[in-house]
């Protein structure tokens, strides 16, 4: 179980120390974020590493925001633990580098703008509302049902219906499943050997199998959508997308894409939401506080896609959720050449890395930074004015999070339509483990009843 509380008085600015050679390395396997945070307490912000596993750790907004705003010129993601994610992903956005990662990101990025992603809102509305119906029948039966287990199956099909129109019918189960094994293998330590595909490890045959699996569904649906016209959706899209020289992508290009889009997306939404509802549970004078503002802006009707900036409160609880619970926890970058941070030159080939969890609760930053506070994004006052690179659960700089604009929607509609109807009480049967793997998530889900509003 991770820490619940925040022991590190004050940050050692300026500073590069040497933690103890192989300091805790047990951990770092099997605790890997109480791991870090072990780091930034005893160590500071700006800790070298070494170990099986040698790498610079930072848990400053400054080295942060260096390190990220310098992406692509000065790091890059050529480290053991992408190379890792290729051998999922290929060179699909998360993993690519060079002009390959600049070709793609221009081909895709106006698909993810602002104005593109509303688009999707009627699909996201339309799946909420009908969970809130499936909550209306727990509520009418006081059953115990696992929230975590709700919000992985709604944002799985919400990635079907906007991904493919007509959703992932019979095999979003199977969907299910195979992001799990892809998440469990990225998430294993980047041992020598064990790590390539073709050693015959259970975790590596499994994955071979899922993969295989996972290509055969997306080659079938791209070549359904070659060969028939139907209604527009990402697919649909991606499929016509042109780069500069007029050329589409690849087959084997897209599905690499469009496989990032499906177990990136829904799993860390899925994440996000199961910790606003533990976190409306555990707060009951936010969630009225909630409830009043989704009270005054939808007045008992569903939200539309007007309402969205009105529910600033709505977005303000996203935010500290995604604060105290990023997701996706853990950041490492290559350094391309010798590199001066701090005053310290860190040498090319170095390994940095950074846990959200840790800079996320930087006691400099964040008063209290265990309370769950939604106010603390309210722009309007003083108080909270803090540097950008103190809250990136999207990342930052020319790599931030090419979906940050359709995840925030995505959020905002579902915990609006959803609490709008029902409020959520822990059971007394739930069991708060959390555990950072690839995602930082309950352990064992969290179990609660639903009472209508």
């Amino acid at each position: 179980m991770l820490s619940d509380t925040k022991t590190r008085s004050t940050s050692t600015q300026q500073k590069l120390v040497k933690a103890p050679f192989l300091y805790h390395q047990l951990k770092l396997s099997q605790q890997p974020a109480q791991f870090f945070d072990d780091l930034a307490n005893n160590f500071g912000d700006f800790v070298q590493y070494r170990g099986i596993f040698s790498f610079y750790f930072i848990n400053h907004p400054d080295l942060v925001k260096q390190v990220l705003k310098g992406t692509n010129s000065l790091f890059d993601k050529n480290t053991v633990l992408y190379d890792r994610f290729r051998n999922v992903f290929g060179n699909g956005l998360v993993t690519a580098e060079g002009d390959l990662w600049k070709k793609q990101r221009q081909l895709i990025q106006p698909i993810f703008s602002p104005s593109a992603v509303k688009m999707f809102f009627d699909v996201m509305l339309a799946s909420a509302n009908k969970m809130a119906d499936r909550w209306q029948e727990h509520a009418e039966q006081q059953t115990t049902f696992n929230v975590a287990d709700e919000m992985n199956q709604l944002t799985l099909e919400i990635a079907g219906r906007t991904l493919f129109h007509d959703g992932f019918n019979d095999v979003s189960d199977k969907i299910g499943s195979w992001t799990h094994t892809i998440n469990h293998y990225s998430a294993q330590p980047p041992l020598p050997i064990v790590s390539q595909l073709w050693f015959p490890s259970p975790t590596n045959l499994k994955l071979n199998k899922v993969m295989r699996e996972f290509h055969q569904f997306l080659s079938k649906m791209i070549n359904k959508r070659k060969n028939h016209d139907g209604p527009a959706d990402l697919l649909t899209i991606l499929l016509n997308a042109k780069n500069e020289s007029g050329e589409p992508m690849s087959e084997f290009q897209l599905m690499k894409e469009v496989l990032g889009m499906i177990v990136g997306g829904h799993e860390t939404s899925s994440c996000a939401l199961t910790w606003i509802w533990y976190q409306l549970c555990k707060n009951p004078d936010i969630e009225a506080k909630l409830h009043e503002e989704l009270q005054e802006v939808l007045e008992g009707r569903l939200p539309t896609l007007q309402d969205i900036p009105k529910l600033k409160y709505t977005r303000m609880i996203v935010d500290e959720a995604t604060r105290l619970h990023p997701p996706f926890w853990f950041e490492n970058r290559n350094t391309k050449e010798d590199i001066e941070m701090w005053g310290h030159t860190i040498p090319k080939g170095s390994t940095i890395a950074f846990s959200r969890y840790s800079l996320h609760r930087h006691p400099d930053f964040w008063e209290t930074p265990e309370r769950f506070d939604p106010e603390r994004f309210d722009s309007s006052k003083e108080k909270n004015k803090r540097p950008f690179y103190a809250h990136v659960p999207f990342g930052g700089g020319p790599r931030v999070c090419i979906g940050i604009n359709f995840a925030i929607m995505e959020l905002v509609v579902i915990l609006a339509t959803l609490a709008q109807r029902h409020r959520l009480n822990l059971d007394s049967s739930d069991k708060h483990v959390m555990q950072a793997q690839l995602t930082m998530e309950p352990k064992h889900g969290v179990s609660v009843k639903a009472t209508s509003r």
